[in-house]
C-alpha cells in the first residue's frame, strides 16, 4: 500500500484509515506528530520519533560509553 485517499471533514478533521493505523500501532487516545515539508504532511508515534531520535544520537556518540568514561575520569582524578 503506497498511498489511500481520505476526505477531510468539517474543522480540518482527517481519519486515519484503519490499515494505516494497525501498521503504525496507533490506538484511540495516542498522541502522533505532525509535520510539513516540503508540501507533504507527515505522520508519526511519538514512539517512532523517539527511535529516530535515538538513532541520531547513537550515531553522532562514539561506541564508548559516556558514563563509564566519566568515572573513569574521576577515577583518576582521585587518584592523583
Amino acid at each position: 500500500m503506497s498511498s489511500l485517499i481520505t476526505q477531510v471533514s468539517a474543522g480540518g478533521r482527517i481519519v486515519i484509515p484503519a490499515e494505516i493505523r494497525r501498521k503504525m500501532d496507533i490506538h484511540c487516545g495516542d498522541q502522533v506528530v505532525l509535520s510539513y515539508h516540503d508540501g507533504e504532511l507527515h505522520i508519526a508515534t511519538r514512539k517512532q520519533r523517539l527511535q529516530q531520535a535515538k538513532a541520531i544520537v547513537k550515531a553522532c556518540v562514539d561506541t564508548v560509553s559516556l558514563a563509564e568514561e566519566l568515572v573513569g575520569e574521576r577515577r583518576a582524578e582521585a587518584n592523583d
